[in-house]
């Protein structure tokens, strides 16, 4: 008989039936790394060969030791180790005794786990999504779990993909087993439990079959929860699958049935993996690992040209690339630009990256590497004259050197004034990082084309603007004149031109400040009353910014400040 489902014919999900096609189709690679508390000692934080006597040391069996209630016990232990009967928990002392030649590392959690995430990180290079299985404090294994799903055609087929992954971990001196299936539990349980040799790749709609036979420990349970079902006369996940749900329920908790439930898909089972990867994504792999910096340079390029290609596509800019890099022995190193405004022109990416590929160090060789492009922001294709020709390339212009400084000095370091609604004219600026500013700029223009709307007309400011406002020595025929000579810095000046004011109110909403404002006395009134500027021009043709703070009108004794210079 066929399928059911490729007649048109619905049927009941069946146990051991997946729960729906779409969670049927997921694959799962689990990864378990038996001795890697031991072997990332020697392999992963030493380094590929290192030291002459490296390979004299790992013929000596190796135990990675802590404290538990004021003694040494074995915590993790390599190959050689477990060939001769050690298992985790033994006492430091009675194994000693037994075998004076052991070679003892202390136990280093921090290390652990900090080793596991870097690889984890390499492990990207067959997949964006990968988790952790968190190092284990007693007994010194880890593992990987990779979601492959529409990945493996990457790599050759599933049988390929498998056989990389342990090749490559063991080639970093990391022993490993690794099995595929449809479900992340029934990857992790044949991973650890499944008699045969490395690799297993189970077929989709097969996991059932190929868990039966296992130990319950196999479902990731808690040891309290399995000791109790052995005690019943229930040591196999088939013959706990054929028990019925309340009476187990009631007795050992929900967990037992979550656990079968998520292996043999009928449950899905939740992750956290990874932080997510950016949607534009490009990578290229070397038969042979590269090394010169031209091959790394002509490597940068052709990413960037396969992701310029993208972004035409979908009329798109980004502002921030990264490219790692993957060393052969095991370590990630990346390079990461910035650029102030959008853009998917490969020879200014090109460029800025060039920059820092001196300070990238490849190792043994690089055997891959991986471009990512995030976030991106619509960029169509412009139809300008021969004026807006000219005006474009001034501003690529502006924005290449502005790029070049951003990624040598930090975005933080290239700031631009951005404007701030206030009406004090020290006020109304203020330093942001030029990146940020621009982001910002673009999206008020964004709006101002949509809904634009009518500015009065603001007199000429000076080029130069002192951060605080200055009192000065001023003399006026009248109240509300301009002066005809004024004292600053000791210096006296005579007024030979004027303009008539321009009135600017106070900040009503601050008129509220209390006598603890950490504003100066000076500052503080000027911010409270209303001023009126002047431009005005001495003898000697300086031209100056003056303002008046306070209205003869209203009985306030005028006060005199000077703000700014011009040209």
């Amino acid at each position: 008989m066929g399928d059911p489902r490729a007649k048109g014919v619905e049927r009941r999900p069946e146990r051991g039936t997946p729960h729906d096609q779409k969670t049927a189709d997921r694959r799962f690679l689990s990864v378990w790394l038996p001795h890697f508390s031991v072997e990332r000692m020697r392999a992963l934080d030493a380094g590929a060969g290192a030291g002459a006597d490296a390979g004299a040391d790992r013929s000596r069996p190796a135990v990675v030791v802590r404290e538990e209630r004021g003694r040494r016990v074995l915590a993790g232990l390599d190959r050689n180790a477990a060939a001769r009967g050690l298992t985790a928990g033994q006492g430091l002392a009675d194994v000693r005794a037994l075998d004076p030649d052991l070679s003892v590392l202390e136990a280093d959690p921090d290390g652990d786990r900090k080793a596991l995430d870097r690889l984890a990180r390499w492990a990207v290079r067959w997949t964006p999504s990968v988790t952790i299985d968190l190092p284990s404090c007693e007994t010194g294994e880890a593992g990987l779990r990779l979601d492959t799903t529409g990945t493996d055609h990457l790599f050759g087929g599933e049988q390929a993909l498998v056989a990389e992954v342990v090749d490559r971990l063991a080639r970093l001196g990391f022993t490993a087993r690794a099995a595929l299936a449809g479900t992340a539990g029934a990857s992790w349980a044949l991973a650890r439990f499944a008699p045969g040799g490395r690799t297993l790749v189970v077929p989709p709609g097969q996991e059932r079959a190929r868990l039966a036979g296992l130990p319950l420990s196999a479902l990731r349970l808690p040891a309290a929860v399995v000791e109790g079902l052995e005690r019943v006369g229930i040591r196999r996940i088939d013959a706990l699958d054929r028990l019925p749900r309340a009476p187990l329920v009631a007795r050992f908790g929900p967990v037992v049935t979550q656990r079968l439930d998520q292996a043999l898909a009928r449950l899905p089972e939740p992750s956290s993996p990874l932080p997510p990867t950016p949607p534009h994504r490009v990578r290229l792999g070397f038969p042979e690992p590269i090394l010169h910096p031209d091959d790394l340079l002509r490597t940068i390029r052709r990413l960037l040209d396969r992701l310029g290609e993208r972004l035409a596509r979908e009329q798109a800019g980004t502002r921030s690339v990264r490219v790692g890099f993957w060393r052969v022995d095991g370590e990630v190193r990346e390079i990461a630009v910035r650029t102030a405004r959008p853009t998917r022109d490969a020879a200014v990416l090109s460029r800025l990256l060039e920059e820092k590929l001196g300070f990238l160090d490849p190792g043994l060789g690089i055997d891959m590497a991986i471009l990512e492009a995030s976030p991106t922001e619509t960029l169509g294709a412009a139809q300008t004259g021969l004026a807006e020709e000219a005006a474009a390339r001034a501003e690529a212009e502006v924005a290449g050197l502005t790029d070049r400084l951003i990624n040598r000095l930090g975005p933080e370091a290239v700031t631009r004034l951005s404007p701030v609604a206030s009406r004090l004219p020290e006020r109304a600026e203020r330093p942001v990082s030029i990146t940020i500013e621009t982001a910002r700029k673009t999206t008020i223009q964004t709006k101002a084309s949509v809904s634009p709307s009518h500015r009065p007309p603001v007199a000429a400011r000076p080029i130069r603007l002192l951060s605080r406002p200055e009192r000065i020595e001023a003399t006026a025929l009248l109240p509300d004149h301009p002066p005809v000579r004024f004292r600053w810095r000791g210096a006296d000046h005579r007024v030979a031109r004027a303009a008539w004011p321009e009135r600017i109110a106070p900040e009503w909403w601050r008129a509220g400040l209390s006598s603890t404002s950490t504003e100066r006395p000076d500052e503080e009134s000027s911010t409270r009353s209303t001023r009126d500027y002047f431009r005005v021009e001495d003898g000697t043709g300086r031209r100056w910014w003056l303002f008046r703070e306070g209205l003869a009108e209203r009985g306030e004794a005028p006060v005199w400040y000077l703000h700014g210079l011009f040209a």
